[in-house]
């Protein structure tokens, strides 16, 4: 039997869907042997019972409840904690609930790129946020090099971009390693990817390749709505009880669009 050579951690928060297109094309397109971790952070009690079907399809995915107090980044950055410790592999991934990996042999790509200085390999911060080293939509860690940089994945200061994992760049960049970025084309700008047709979709991609790597919705707890309330049909979104009902229809609508297009592109590959 093969040893377990990698973990994927994931916090749920009523993303169920997501994490179904994840748990999937993670079973596709994962070259070595590997184990998930789902933390659910208190979703609504239908998300986590159609997750937790969802989770006994697969052997090697353990998922686990908590009910807190805690909510947006805190909730976040204090389950990923919980689960780094779970960690007993060479290394680790971490996706958010509405990100996956949508290339063949994703993880053995990116161990490749671990050496001596570079420890971590992942997608791209999006909007005003750094860009020079990986953020945690989608990331892979060498776990000795973690659990010896002591990380806290609790945000400090929102206001100065410090969110949800904000402590990796300066511990690894204060101990002397680096990071390998995988570069994001956002769909509201880049129209030639595979989600060119949905609105605000991360679309990664390495350098010098043509194939998309990895995809993140964004906001997929609130199917987005921060994303279309920013678009031309804002004013729409604004209106008292049919703004609300407009956005949750977009935001199913590209949903079930996004996770289609995952799919199929996955399917392509595993033939």
């Amino acid at each position: 039997m093969e040893t377990t050579k990698l973990s994927v951690l994931i916090v749920n928060y009523n993303s169920a869907d997501f994490a179904e297109i994840s748990l999937y094309a993670l079973k596709k397109l994962t070259k070595n042997p590997y184990q998930v971790f789902i933390r659910d952070n208190n979703s609504k009690l239908q998300d986590f019972l159609k997750l937790k079907r969802i989770a006994k399809k697969y052997d090697n995915v353990l998922l686990e409840r908590i009910e807190t107090n805690l909510t947006g980044s805190m909730a976040h950055g204090t389950a990923l904690n919980a689960l780094a410790k779970k960690v007993n592999t060479p290394y680790f991934s971490i996706l958010d609930a509405d990100a996956t990996w949508l290339k063949k042999n994703w993880d053995q790509i990116l161990i490749e790129k671990i050496n001596n200085q570079v420890k971590v390999a992942g997608t791209q911060a999006s909007g005003d946020k750094p860009k020079d080293f990986p953020l945690m939509f989608a990331i892979l860690l060498e776990t000795e090099t973690f659990k010896k940089l002591n990380i806290d994945f609790r945000p400090q200061d929102m206001e100065k971009n410090q969110d949800t994992g904000w402590g990796l760049k300066q511990k690894y960049l204060g101990a002397g390693y680096k990071g390998e970025v995988i570069k994001i084309k956002n769909t509201r700008d880049y129209k030639k990817g595979p989600f060119a047709c949905l609105c605000g979709i991360g679309e990664y991609y390495l350098d010098g390749e043509k194939a998309i790597f990895a995809s993140h919705f964004g906001r997929g707890s609130t199917l987005g709505a921060n994303k279309y309330s920013r678009g031309s049909q804002k004013y729409f979104y604004k209106v008292p009880v049919l703004g609300k009902y407009l956005l949750q229809k977009r935001g199913e609508k590209e949903k079930k669009e996004w996770i289609s297009i995952c799919q199929k592109i996955t399917n392509n590959q595993s033939l």
